[in-house]
């Protein structure tokens, strides 16, 4: 995982990658799973799912370095060039379909 500084600069390069990728609806910062061994799918559920992202205990301190890259895609295929780190960051990958005013 990364710190919230580290995330921040690694979103400005994948944004930049992902700039003329059209599948793409958009890309934040998320908190990553936390270190007890639960992981999360950092390239994404297989088959159209959405990621479920592991959720820490309620007790539990989140960690300083639990930060990850999230980026919403309108369906599977669009997830294939979204890198699954960037400078270090793990990037997660959510199906969303298409994001508009309702």
């Amino acid at each position: 995982m990364a710190s919230l500084e580290q995330a921040r600069e690694a979103k400005a390069a994948l944004k930049h990658a992902l700039a003329e990728h059209d599948g793409v609806t958009g890309i934040g910062l998320t908190r990553g799973p936390a270190e007890s061994g639960v992981a999360a799918d950092p390239a994404g559920a297989g088959d159209g799912e959405a990621a479920v992202q592991a959720e820490p205990a309620q007790d539990a301190e989140p960690a300083e370095d639990t930060w990850c890259l999230q980026v919403n895609v309108v369906d599977a295929d669009a997830r294939g060039e979204v890198p699954q780190e960037v400078d270090g960051v793990a990037v997660v990958v959510r199906v969303t379909g298409h994001v508009g005013a309702g």
